[in-house]
């Protein structure tokens, strides 16, 4: 089970400040832990945001997603390249158990996609 790790917008606001993180690209789980935003211990799980932190997105013109990711498919996430190593295919995203399903707006997709998704409410 994942480790609960809250990342303020104030802090993606000083990574994007500093070069570290790219706006006009997609954020994902990836990203956040490339930058050192979020910690190694986080291994599988939803991406939770709060109300208030989607709303300022969505005003700055930007779009939330909550996605599942289970362990395979987390590590497809961070080190796509490791399957292709190993000669296996990239899972597919699997989908949140059905305690979690309200908690989720969809499936992460493996790769991790390097274009924005357009987002429909």
């Amino acid at each position: 089970m994942s480790s609960w790790q809250p990342v303020g917008l104030g802090k993606i606001a000083t990574l994007i400040n500093a070069g570290k993180i790219d706006s006009s690209e997609l954020i994902t789980m990836k990203t956040l832990k490339d930058t050192g935003a979020i910690g190694k211990q986080i291994e599988d799980g939803v991406s939770r945001v709060t109300v208030r932190s989607k709303e300022a997105v969505e005003a700055a013109g930007g779009s939330v997603r909550r996605v599942y990711y289970n362990k395979l498919g987390f590590r497809a996430l961070l080190k796509p390249e490791w399957f292709d190593k190993k000669g296996r295919l990239l899972p597919k995203a699997a989908r949140p158990p059905l305690k979690q399903k309200d908690e989720v707006d969809g499936s992460g997709r493996l790769p991790a996609p390097t274009k924005p998704i357009p987002f429909f409410t």
